[in-house]
């Protein structure tokens, strides 16, 4: 499509001003608000795994210290000064790597971080689970300990009659949650990567990869070293075998590094403890990257300086890698819980997600749809959430994606269509399926057709793969053997529809 962001794609889909503005509005939008609140929360995050380990007290000095921390402001502070001068470390690494090596950089340095974070992870899962005598030892001691609720924990289907999961929050999850996304559409930082692939179906095969590496195997790690965390630190008694679980018990979020410090021989310790830093750096240089993408292509190029050297350009995007993490720490130190910060970007961003399918499949949405919903969600945000505190966020999600949706389709309809000779130019560089004026939509609706059906048939195939490893980790072998026929078996169908041959 010759385009080089995906906010960059506006004006070739709608054209005009309200196409210009958008893109504009959306360059900010997502580099500033939404990036600057993943990145804030990937930095708190870092703060509290570091917290256990290193003491810059120690390493510095206490009279050195103490001097930082009588000059250091109190607002820039990740729980403690220790972990703020941690990541302030790792952000100035992050952001030298990330503004010299660019795109391809951050690629070649995410492949080895990655490998270095999975291989961290399974480890450390590894050590945690024989710790308690294995997967066998593991699920006793679950039983001993939560004899009424450890069938509910353990098992992959919900439990209604369970407070934590009622039967609207689930429905919610499964026809809400996973399109009210400001990615929706594989855009973001996943677009950036698609973006360069050789090809349409090496990029496909790359998108179809990355779902397998990161929700079919590297969740179970991580699912695995949570369980122990709830063995060796109980909910109903935190300190019941070590007198660290003071911490968990007031703070979850810090079960899995405690438990790393408990359980881990130091060499193992390093490589773990290592393998989280490569994974908060491949995090933080993708999101920096993707940010400052925006900044530089979709408002500096286009609209202060159209006709910039690479020389510029270059130094520009340094400029703008450098202003969005300075950005994201200062979100960072004012959010107090990682997952809270979750829940409220995917309500505030929650306005872009369908438009942004719809714009793929259907003639009649414009740059106003986007617009629309962007500003509603955003707007019904800041109103409901401080508003209601109690109330539970997937609840408030709902009526902000549905609220958001409602005012993007009325004003759809009440502003004027894209103009033709547009439509007609976007549909012959993308060829898009679905709904579109003035062209032969049989075809394309076969495709959309099929689309959906191989959409539907990757994602219960990746739910089958997920559940058999499952299965399989949590001894129940009939069931994993189940799953595992399921996973193959679909997956040989989609690759035949998609690819032709295996």
């Amino acid at each position: 499509m010759e385009v080089l962001t995906d906010v960059e794609f506006v004006e070739l889909r709608y054209g005009g001003k309200p196409a210009i503005i958008l893109r504009m509005v959306k360059a900010f939008y997502l580099s500033i608000l939404v990036n600057s609140i993943v990145l804030g929360w990937v930095f708190k995050a870092m703060s509290k795994i570091t917290g256990p380990f290193l003491d810059w007290k120690d390493l510095l000095g206490a009279d050195r210290f103490s001097i930082i921390q009588n000059v250091w402001p109190s607002f820039l502070i990740f729980d403690s000064l220790n972990n703020t001068i941690t990541v302030l470390i790792l952000f100035l690494v992050v952001v030298v790597y990330s503004s010299m090596g660019g795109i391809q950089g951050v690629i070649l340095t995410d492949l080895v971080q990655f490998a270095l974070g999975m291989g961290g992870a399974i480890l450390f899962a590894v050590y945690a689970v024989s710790s308690q005598g294995g997967i066998s030892g593991l699920l006793s001691k679950m039983e001993e300990l939560y004899p009424d609720k450890h069938k509910s924990i353990l098992s992959f289907w919900p439990d209604f009659q369970e407070a934590s999961l009622s039967i609207n929050v689930f429905l919610i999850f499964i026809s809400v949650q996973w399109w009210a996304q400001y990615y929706s559409d594989g855009s973001g930082y996943l677009a950036q990567r698609i973006h360069t692939a050789k090809n349409p179906k090496e990029a496909e095969k790359g998108s179809l990869w990355f779902n397998i590496a990161n929700f079919m195997v590297r969740t179970w790690p991580w699912i695995l070293t949570a369980l122990v965390t709830l063995v060796v630190f109980p909910l109903h008694d935190p300190t019941k075998y070590f007198s660290e679980g003071w911490i968990v018990g007031g703070d979850r979020e810090m079960g899995y590094p405690i438990l790393m410090k408990l359980i881990l021989p130091n060499g193992i310790l390093g490589i773990v403890f290592a393998s989280l830093m490569a994974a908060f750096m491949s995090t933080a240089d993708t999101h920096i990257n993707w940010g400052a993408s925006y900044l530089v292509n979709d408002f500096y190029l286009r609209f202060v300086h159209p006709k910039a050297d690479d020389k510029t350009l270059v130094k520009a995007s340094r400029i703008a890698v450098v202003t969005m993490s300075i950005i994201a720490i200062l979100v960072a130190t004012q959010i107090q819980s990682i997952a809270n910060a979750w829940k409220f970007l995917l309500a505030f961003a929650s306005g872009m997600g369908l438009p942004q399918i719809l714009r793929w499949i259907w003639w009649r949405t414009n740059a106003w749809t986007e617009l629309s919903g962007m500003i509603t969600a955003l707007i019904l945000s800041m109103i409901l959430y401080p508003s209601y505190p109690n109330v539970r966020s997937e609840y408030l999600l709902f009526w902000v994606a549905i609220g958001s949706v409602a005012v993007s389709i009325l004003v759809t309809f009440l502003t004027p269509p894209v103009p033709q000779n547009t439509l007609d130019d976007f549909i012959k560089r993308v060829d898009p399926i679905g709904f579109w004026k003035g062209e032969d939509n049989k075809k394309r609706l076969e495709d959309f057709y099929k689309k959906i059906f191989l959409w539907l048939l990757g994602t219960v195939a990746l739910f089958f793969g997920m559940f058999s490893l499952g299965y399989f980790f949590l001894l129940q072998s009939w069931q994993g053997f189940f799953c595992l026929f399921g996973f193959v078996f679909l997956g040989i169908l989609y690759w035949k529809k998609e690819f032709g041959r295996i």
